[in-house]
């Protein structure tokens, strides 16, 4: 597995409920994630507004009712299995109150019942009461400058 592989992989093995991975190359990011899904078989999911939420290794099945923010994480909250949370053009919506409680509480039940939600993006917005529970990842790529370093939100 190469070595961005082998990172992504070990990021979704961390016990982070929340992780930011801040990003200009979201597409890249996720490309990435759909790759370790096909070599792995791990339960990693993708969401966006105008799909709904997808397994990555099964991508022609859509999950139904899932395109709007508050259902995909009422989805989230009420699925007893692990799965990574791919959440792409997530920042808007992260400031309304019903998603910051459900997201508090799938925080909240994540010792009996864990689940990984990544947001991918640039300039996302975390809300103060949500930031101890995200752990900050800045993506760059080569062109960029090489780094990937975790860091709580601030």
């Amino acid at each position: 597995m190469e070595p961005a592989l082998q990172r992504i992989d070990k990021l979704t093995e961390q016990r982070y409920p929340l992780v930011y991975f801040e990003t200009l190359h979201s597409t890249h990011v996720t490309e990435m994630f759909k790759s370790l899904s096909l070599a792995t078989s791990k339960a990693i999911y993708h969401w966006t507004a105008d799909s709904g939420l997808y397994r990555m290794d099964a991508s022609h099945i859509m999950i139904p009712r899932t395109q709007s923010p508050r259902h995909l994480l009422e989805l989230i909250q009420g699925t007893p299995h692990f799965g990574v949370y791919l959440l792409s053009d997530f920042g808007e919506v992260l400031q309304e109150r019903p998603i910051i409680d459900l997201l508090k509480k799938i925080i909240a039940a994540y010792k009996d019942h864990p689940k990984m939600i990544i947001m991918t993006g640039k300039d996302i917005q975390i809300p103060a009461e949500l930031r101890p529970s995200v752990a900050h990842i800045r993506h760059t790529t080569r062109s960029d400058a090489e780094t990937d370093t975790p860091r709580k939100a601030s």
